[in-house]
């Protein structure tokens, strides 16, 4: 891991890199954010290595982007909650999705969440979180700049408003709801 993770200010996206997970725009959106800016804000992608991260990096070469963007990989949870807690966001562009589990885990941690405005999303996550439109990079730029103005004492109340809003899901009453339909189809 990086020593300097917190030399800079920075977004962070984990997950797969697949192309529905949209970081081409998000990669474009943080081109945007830093054209007129001095001290410059970062995003750091955690994701396994795989062939499309060898596109991913290609995709960040052509926009110009290699001094705003990290590819940290595989990063432990020990580092990984250090890294949401940090950040100035979780950013999750997903154009299509089942649940969207990582922005809970980036809220769990600590950070806020930045999601795409879609129907699940929309419906799993209500107002815990800030919503942008994942097809636009400008409508993507302007939330992550909002929100990298947001006061330390904003932010903290947001925080933990979002946290409070995760304790309507839990795995143990999942699994014990589970159970229970599979008992009563036996």
């Amino acid at each position: 891991m990086n020593k300097n993770m917190n030399d800079f200010r920075y977004f962070i996206y984990t997950g797969n890199s697949y192309p529905h997970k949209n970081l081409g725009k998000l990669i474009e959106a943080i081109v945007l954010l830093n054209k007129n800016r001095k001290e410059k804000i970062l995003l750091k992608i955690v994701s396994g290595r795989s062939v499309f991260i060898k596109r991913l990096e290609k995709e960040i070469n052509l926009k110009k982007a290699n001094s705003l963007v990290e590819i940290l990989g595989f990063v432990d949870d020990e580092n990984l909650k250090i890294l949401y807690r940090n950040s100035i966001a979780f950013v999750f562009p997903t154009l299509v999705e089942g649940f969207g589990l990582p922005p809970m885990e980036a809220i769990n941690a600590g950070t806020l969440a930045a999601v795409s405005d879609i129907p699940v999303l929309n419906e799993v996550y209500g107002e815990s979180v800030f919503y942008f439109d994942p097809m636009n990079a400008t409508s993507i730029k302007a939330l992550l700049e909002n929100l990298s103005k947001i006061p330390k004492d904003e932010r903290e109340i947001k925080i933990t408003k979002s946290q409070e809003f995760l304790k309507k899901y839990s795995w143990a009453k999942m699994a014990k709801e589970t159970l229970k339909i599979y008992e009563s189809s036996i």
